[in-house]
């Protein structure tokens, strides 16, 4: 089957640049000697105004990060990247030290309330943690609608919704 095919778009590729008149398929090698006197005035000359001009403009190389703004959406999926990596560095942190204060864990919250720590540095604390859970949570969710289909219509404004709704989803986690 592939074989016959092979030889039809062979033959079919073959008619298409033997063809003669206004649809016809001009052939033409890409290499150095094909390269007419006009074109490489026209190369010379663009070179020679980059060369005195370069220094005049001074522009940056495009697309400059001092000057190109990145759509939410790219922060989106930084963020995503990022709370991934937090996960499992407290999956490899978090993880071996529950598992050593198996037992131990109402002595090391007292001894954590006995240290006087402000609450507001408490809130933080938990917030940091549970933050790339939620947020994480949330744009997997979304991953998986992309994966349907849905979703495309409005991404900036999906996207900022999750945003937000992982902040309040986090401090809703922090005040359990």
């Amino acid at each position: 089957m592939s074989i016959t095919l092979f030889h039809l778009n062979r033959q079919l590729l073959t008619r298409a640049l033997t063809r003669t008149g206004p649809l016809a398929i001009a052939q033409q090698k890409a290499t150095s000697s094909t390269v007419t006197p006009d074109v490489a005035k026209y190369r010379a000359k663009s070179a020679e105004w980059v060369a005195t001009n370069e220094k005049k403009y001074q522009r940056p190389i495009s697309p400059h990060l001092q000057i190109y703004r990145f759509p939410f959406q790219v922060w989106s999926s930084g963020f995503h990247r990022i709370s991934g990596l937090m996960l499992n560095g407290m999956l490899y942190t978090a993880g071996p030290l529950a598992f050593l204060a198996t037992g131990h864990s109402t002595e090391i919250l007292n001894y954590i309330y006995s240290m006087d720590i402000p609450s507001w540095f408490i809130f933080s604390v938990k917030l940091f943690i549970a933050w790339p859970i939620s947020y994480h949570a949330l744009n997997g969710i979304r991953h998986l609608a992309w994966d349907t289909g849905r979703g495309f219509e409005n991404f900036e404004k999906i996207s900022a919704a999750i945003f937000l709704l992982s902040f309040v989803l986090a401090g809703v986690i922090t005040q359990l």
